[in-house]
Formats: C-alpha cells, sequence, structure tokens
C-alpha cells in the first residue's frame, strides 16, 4: 500500500530522531533501544493512528505523531519481551536476530523496559491538546498496554503453552483479541479520545478498530498455519475471514480506512 509505504519512511526517522534526543547520551543504549527501528518494520498501528487522526480532523493529523511513536513503543516492547528465551524464545524477527541474539537477554530485558517507559514520557509532553484529554489517552493506553489487552493475552498465551488453558477455539480467540487485537483498537480509540468527534463518528470507528484487530489476528494465523488455523482448519478460518472483512466493509468510511482493512485482508489472497 503506498500510503504506508510513504508513511513508514517518514515515521522511521521520526522515530530513531526522537529515541535519540531521549537517548542520545548513552550510545550503547541507544543503538539497542533503536535496534527495531534500524530493521524496519510495518508500523502498522501507527500508521492507523495517523489514518483515523486524518479521517477525523484532517489539519490537525500531525499533532498524534508523539502518540503514534507511544504506540509503536509499546507494540515493540511487547515483541522483544515475547521474543525471549522464556517466551517464545525467537531467534530471528523480520529477518534478523533478535534482540536479546544481538545484544544479550539482559539488555533485551532492559531495552523493552526502556521503551514501554518512553511511551508515557513522549505523550506527557503533549501540548496540542486539552491536558484532561491527553490524560484519558495516557490511561487508556496504560490500560490496553497491561491488564485491558496485551499482558493479560500474554498470560493466557503462555498457559495455553503450558497446557493451563485448553488449546480451542475459544481460547485462541480470546487470547487473540488481548494480545493483538487491544493495540489495533487502542490505535483506533486515542484519536477519539484527543479530538472528540460526534457520537455517530466514534461508534463506526470502535467498531471498525474491533474488528479489524480480529481480522489481522485471523490473516496472521492464516498465513503462519497457526493459531485458529490449527483448531479450525485453513478453510473454515479463510470462511472466518471474509466474513470479517465484508462486516468491516459495510461500515461507512473513507477510502484510506477502508484501504488498511483491504491491505490486512489481501495478505491471505
Amino acid at each position: 500500500m503506498k500510503e504506508l509505504q510513504e508513511f513508514n519512511q517518514f515515521f522511521k526517522e521520526y522515530s530513531i530522531t526522537s529515541l535519540k534526543k531521549r537517548l542520545g547520551g548513552v550510545k550503547e543504549v541507544f543503538e539497542i533501544c533503536s535496534y527495531v527501528f534500524e530493521v524496519g518494520g510495518k508500523f502498522f498501528r501507527p500508521f492507523l493512528l495517523y489514518k483515523v487522526a486524518e479521517y477525523i480532523d484532517y489539519s490537525r493529523r500531525d499533532k498524534v505523531l508523539p502518540f503514534c511513536l507511544a504506540l509503536e513503543l509499546i507494540h515493540n516492547y511487547s515483541l522483544i519481551h515475547d521474543d525471549l528465551p522464556c517466551m517464545d524464545n525467537a531467534d530471528f524477527r523480520r529477518g534478523v536476530p533478535t534482540v536479546h541474539k544481538k545484544f544479550g537477554e539482559a539488555e533485551a530485558v532492559l531495552a523493552g523496559d526502556m521503551l514501554l517507559t518512553l511511551a508515557f514520557d513522549f505523550v506527557s509532553d503533549c501540548k496540542d491538546f486539552e491536558p484532561q484529554r491527553v490524560l484519558r489517552a495516557i490511561k487508556k493506553m496504560s490500560q490496553y498496554s497491561s491488564y485491558r489487552y496485551l499482558i493479560t493475552g500474554q498470560f493466557f498465551d503462555i498457559w495455553i503453552q503450558k497446557n493451563r488453558m485448553e488449546r480451542n477455539e475459544q481460547s485462541i480467540k480470546i487470547t487473540n483479541m488481548y494480545k493483538t487485537s487491544g493495540l489495533i483498537l487502542l490505535a483506533v480509540e486515542i484519536p477519539i479520545i484527543l479530538f472528540q468527534p460526534i457520537y455517530s463518528i466514534a461508534y463506526k470507528l470502535v467498531r471498525y478498530g474491533y474488528l479489524l484487530g480480529l481480522l489481522f489476528q485471523a490473516t496472521d494465523d492464516f498465513m503462519d498455519n497457526d493459531g485458529l488455523a490449527m483448531v479450525l482448519g485453513k478453510e473454515e478460518l479463510r470462511d472466518l475471514i471474509d466474513k470479517l472483512y465484508n462486516r468491516i466493509s459495510k461500515i461507512e468510511l473513507n477510502e484510506s480506512l477502508k484501504d488498511i482493512a483491504r491491505f490486512v485482508y489481501d495478505r491471505v489472497l
């Protein structure tokens, strides 16, 4: 998707420059913490946040960039910790060594901790929105990156691996919703909090974000032959993906947001 590629070129530079301002005093710390940005990524969540902001208030869309960065920092912190030997024990991500393989396990733990806490540091400086709205956005970020979604989902994932939860359709759907869908929904909810659109627009966007999160993980499972693909089978999972995409397509939004859903859906074609 051309818009995503253009955003990625700009956002990568913005992210690394922002990190250097905070971490440049200790070269080694900056190198470790910026590694996940240097090696690349889709930056899907910050792009989604930016495009939702653009849909609500085009003229002020650039004001959400600190929140875009914060969301990507939270996402990457979770990936760094997810790759650790005590979790998924992954040696590679995005075709390059994971942070703990390149820099060390203890360094990876600290890098993840650094990115998570920096996320809140960046947005707390925001002066472009009313303080009460910024505070509400920070609270939502803290909830969705911890007990409401992300970390609770990681608990579920670990318990399924340890056979403390049964590996079935229901448990995997719940895990997917918590572990993956939450941050995608957060990307939609932050601009809603900051810009306060009318109820009808906010309602459509929340519904869109919820379904998009489910679609994103379902397509991931289909491509990786994992998760729902293991319990439903590829054919039934493909039917679910089609149904989710059709539900999103019926929501009245602009072409940019529809293109994002189409981009996710097209990954399984």
